[in-house]
């Protein structure tokens, strides 16, 4: 028989055929039906889902993907097998992708609506975690705010990264209190190879040893304020003697202007650019090789990247934007004291004593208690407390 790994691709039979197996593996372990627990969309390039549930098996949840984030529904067939169905919903970009007018992206999302109003009749719960104050790519702003509160007003647990989410949000979408459980990002420890020391990393990448390395890594998107760091970087080497060396990588979009920054960026004498997606098992060649993190958002609610940079002992430079300040401490993280290219230049060079060791302690233990052995069981018991899973099976027949 030929080995195959499934449920990540979409095939036929799918999500039942995936949920099945999970349900059938845990039953057989447990001696005992677990509760089923569907996630989507799949995001299949980002350790972060795998993270959040490594745990979960060990609290009666047998997670499966939804690999066609509008097939949920179709899991309510396997409620008498289990306890019960949860959908835990993540990015909602997905369903008004495609839309070429407002009114097409009403449609969408009343018929996404509508099919949560179902899954929740036939007594699916659901679970929704709040990414984003708003889709970063939204072309009908209206339209998505209306979808996001009725996510929220429908939603029967909310989750949230940090403990002053709701706030932050509070101008865009009301967050229910009593339905908010709040628990970290987790970090990306293990997630990724590492076992690169740092002066083999930079010989690869033809970096000086006296450099100090600053590294973007991710989308390089417009809000990712990618302009405004070139130019602050710019200010830093005009105003200092030290040597200085700015990575810029990941997928890159499409549009003229993102094209043209690009362009220049290739022209930099010291911008390393790589405008494609960065492979997994790239990842450590690129941080080992720096000093430092930037986290460039002009804006921004959570950041991936404020784990990813800790998980390899890296030091931050952020915007006070979204959760980051409350999250990241100054013993590890220069913020910007301002949005100006100026502001952020000076947040650089005063991110020269990041690079003592203590910093990369600091970050390294930040990343520590951000494991995901810590934070995916505190996401499950949550998750079960807040659902009131211990509750008896639903009736199938409703």
């Amino acid at each position: 028989m030929e080995l195959q790994f499934t449920g990540l691709v979409p095939e036929e039979g799918s999500p039942v055929h995936e949920a099945v197996s999970a349900a059938r593996y845990y039953t057989v372990r447990d001696n005992a039906e677990p509760w089923l627990y569907a996630y989507g969309p799949v995001a299949r390039m980002n350790p972060f889902q795998a993270l959040c549930y490594s745990a979960f098996g060990e609290h009666g949840l047998a997670v499966t993907p939804v690999t066609d984030p509008w097939s949920f529904r179709a899991l309510m067939s396997l409620q008498g097998q289990t306890r019960g169905v949860v959908y835990h919903l993540h990015w909602l970009a997905f369903i008004t992708q495609g839309a070429a007018t407002a009114a097409e992206a009403r449609a969408n999302i009343d018929r996404f609506l509508a099919e949560i109003d179902r899954f929740r009749q036939a007594g699916g719960k659901l679970v929704w975690t709040v990414h984003n104050v708003i889709n970063h790519d939204a072309a009908f702003l209206d339209e998505e705010l209306r979808l996001q509160q009725a996510i929220a007003d429908a939603a029967d647990l909310i989750h949230v990264m940090s403990e002053d989410t709701p706030e932050l949000v509070q101008d865009f979408l009301r967050l229910p209190r009593e339905r908010v459980i709040c628990v970290p990002h987790p970090s990306y420890l293990g997630s990724y190879e590492d076992y690169l020391p740092r002066d083999h990393a930079r010989i690869m990448l033809g970096l000086e040893p006296d450099e100090i390395v600053y590294a973007v890594v991710g989308a390089i998107k417009a809000y990712k304020g990618i302009e405004r760091l070139v130019e602050a970087f710019n200010l830093a080497l005009e105003r200092s003697d030290r040597p200085r060396r700015l990575i810029i990588a990941g997928g890159a979009d499409s549009d003229r202007s993102t094209r043209e920054l690009i362009r220049q960026l290739r022209m930099h004498p010291y911008v390393l650019v790589q405008d494609r997606r960065v492979p997994g098992d790239h990842v450590q060649r690129l941080l080992r090789a720096a000093d430092v993190m930037v986290l460039p958002h002009e804006r921004a609610l959570n950041s991936g990247g404020a784990l990813l940079g800790p998980s390899f002992g890296l030091p931050l430079v952020a915007g006070r934007v979204g959760v980051l300040p409350g999250l990241l401490s100054e013993e590890f993280t220069e913020f910007a004291n301002g949005t100006s290219a100026g502001e952020w230049a000076d947040a650089l060079e005063r991110a020269d004593r990041l690079t003592a060791p203590a910093a990369r302690d600091a970050a390294a233990a930040f990343a520590e208690r951000h494991h995901t052995r810590v934070i995916s069981p505190q996401l499950a018991a949550a998750v079960r407390d807040g659902l009131n899973l211990e509750e008896e099976r639903p009736d199938a027949s409703s």
